[in-house]
């Protein structure tokens, strides 16, 4: 395969040589070189996001139009087709959309105060050397220095008289706890590194951190590259089952992945992959699993119960992690299938755990996490909000990337516009949909049942350029925010199926937090903080998520965004051994409320569902 400026090169000889390509799905091939578009539908061939423009290929320009997937006859005519209903069966020239490989404006911003308390210290010692007088073995000889604590490992015993004897007895021991993990030549003891990462659905943040000043060093954000096989965690489950190396796919990928996040630390920033000793590690349920290479199926299905929720720890060698071989690796308690570390880290970080009123938090994301409590109890749930907030399952959605339209702005008689770094418009992320939304409902474009109004219907009541922008586009009603003709990389619109896709999200949403609140037997007046944590809740305008309900208008000035929580929690018990300590107590406090369960939520479900 050869790239030249976007064009990616797939000759037959390649395929027929290496037998498995010749008429295969041309998803996987990409897959297969790390150059897959996205999927958010894991391939199914229903959200449309895979298409690609061939250039060149008899078989797949000359296949007849299928009107069952969701790509117009004028972009089929021009060559567009989804990569994952296409054979390769002849040799091929695609086009890719330049978005399909951005990384995206990635949540990074996080907060944290603590004293540093880590779990890893280092000590540096002049060890006397053996005499007749002094016969102490070498193991023995290290360990009466280092504070009580004992070598258990193996090959590091093995290495140990070598590293006495190159560097004179002079030596530094890495100390977690009672156990020496590491024996270093000479005084490495200002050399001490961990790190912390946040792994998303969608996205994975990871922090070098400092673990003898507590500094944060240096940030490294990407997209997971699971995402290629599907946006939500059960097209990931999905792949595991109907994969007999899913699993293990999955996880090397992780892995891969933060193996690339510590190199790209340890080039950057001068130090050495041997003095990172710990990384703690957040994320849901079923992306820790994946991580741990275990299996995820009894998660999918009723009663939801996961392998794991307490991580006893591990090594960095367990995972093939680019570190400290004996360095720790953490991963914060996961309370339920659906209720993960990163909830836990998110609770942690805002605080709610320790304070005596009632406080609310709130990770809105494809896996919309809920957690109401104090420091008494915390009763949490996770509601299936999809992935529309992320740009999911939206026809003209996409994350936060250059060229998003993130802010929308309606008046009477016009509609603007901005997007992320001012690029030309190619996509709506969620923040601007939740606003084109929002302003339409304002303005009379969208009933509270959420129905969007005719053409007809808006000429009679709006003036031309409102009313010209509700038009019929490959067949569906929509309603025009960006077009070609106005600068933008291609038409972009609302159709009536998006606004649907929303009213399903915001009212999971929402009705997990009713839930919630009749489980805790409170009001909304007693609440006296919603903490609103992820990229979305903190970019989204507080004003346009009450005027469609995603946020209760009750609590619209409770609101107190926290940025990436996830990341905070990590960072936090990272630094700190007490605040590692208080994760587990916080997971004691947590009551898992499974909304499923709950015929009060199907009714809240369904009174959510108006917009207002």
């Amino acid at each position: 395969m050869q790239q030249i400026k976007g064009v990616f090169i797939l000759m037959k000889e390649f395929f027929i040589s290496h037998g498995k390509h010749q008429g295969g799905n041309l998803l996987d091939t990409l897959r297969s070189y790390d150059m897959a578009p996205p999927t958010p539908c894991g391939g199914k061939g229903i959200c449309g996001k895979c298409r690609v423009r061939i250039l060149k290929g008899d078989a797949a320009l000359s296949a007849p139009y299928d009107h069952n997937q969701p790509i117009s006859r004028e972009e089929w005519d021009m060559g567009y087709r989804l990569a994952c209903r296409t054979r390769v069966s002849d040799d091929l020239i695609i086009e890719t959309p330049d978005n399909h490989y951005t990384n995206g404006n990635i949540m990074t911003d996080s907060f944290s105060d603590t004293a540093i308390k880590p779990a890893i210290i280092k000590k540096y010692m002049e060890l006397p050397k053996p005499s007749l007088d002094d016969q102490a073995s070498d193991v023995d000889r290290i360990e009466r220095e280092a504070w009580g604590a004992r070598v258990r490992s193996i090959d590091l015993v093995r290495r140990i008289p070598y590293i006495l004897k190159v560097n004179d007895h002079k030596v530094t021991c890495a100390i977690a706890g009672d156990e020496i993990i590491a024996v270093e030549g000479g005084d490495t003891s200002s050399a001490c590194y961990g790190v912390a990462v946040d792994i998303g659905t969608t996205t994975i943040v990871g922090m070098l951190i400092d673990l003898n000043t507590g500094d944060e060093v240096g940030i490294y954000s990407c997209l997971n590259p699971q995402k290629q096989y599907g946006d939500d965690v059960i097209s990931r489950i999905d792949h595991t089952k109907a994969c007999p190396d899913g699993l293990s796919e999955l996880s090397s990928l992780m892995i891969g992945q933060l193996n690339d996040m510590l190199r790209h630390f340890c080039s950057k920033y001068d130090i050495s992959r041997a003095s990172i000793y710990h990384m703690n590690l957040v994320g849901n349920t079923v992306m820790m699993h994946i991580l741990a290479s275990v299996s995820v199926d009894s998660i999918a299905v009723s009663p939801f119960n996961p392998v794991f929720t307490r991580f006893t720890g591990a090594r960095g060698k367990d995972f093939g992690f680019e570190m400290c071989p004996e360095g720790l690796v953490t991963i914060l308690p996961t309370p339920a299938g659906y209720i993960g570390a990163d909830t836990i880290a998110c609770i942690s970080a805002c605080g709610m755990a320790n304070q005596q009123g009632l406080s609310l938090m709130i990770d809105i994301g494809t896996n919309g996490e809920i957690a109401l409590g104090n420091k008494d109890t915390i009763a949490a749930c996770a509601a299936a909000a999809g992935p529309a907030f992320e740009g999911g399952h939206i026809e003209c959605g996409v994350g936060g990337i250059a060229g998003a339209i993130n802010k929308v702005v309606f008046e009477k008689d016009s509609v603007s516009y901005t997007t992320i770094n001012g690029a030309p418009a190619l996509g709506i992320c969620g923040s601007g949909l939740v606003d084109a939304i929002a302003g339409m409902l304002k303005l009379g474009l969208i009933e509270s049942t959420g129905r969007m109004i005719t053409r007809q219907e808006a000429e009679a009541r709006f003036s031309t350029e409102i009313a010209s922008r509700l038009r019929e586009y490959s067949g569906k009603s929509c309603f025009m925010i960006a077009s070609k003709e106005t600068g933008a990389q291609r038409d972009i619109y609302i159709t009536q199926k998006d606004i649907r896709e929303v009213q399903l999200a915001k009212a999971a949403i929402t009705a997990g937090v009713k839930v919630l609140m009749n489980e805790c037997k409170a009001d909304y007046c007693d609440i006296e903080h919603v903490y609103l944590a992820g990229g979305f809740g903190n970019y989204i305008d507080m004003d346009s998520a009450a005027a469609i309900g995603l946020i209760p208008g009750e609590l619209r000035d409770k609101v107190v965004p926290i940025g990436n929580g996830a990341l905070t929690g990590a960072k936090l018990s990272l630094k700190s051994s007490d605040y590692m300590a208080d994760t587990s107590r916080i997971y004691k406090l947590i009551k898992y409320v499974e909304l499923s369960s709950r015929p009060d939520f199907q009714d809240f479900f369904v009174d959510c569902m108006e917009l207002a």
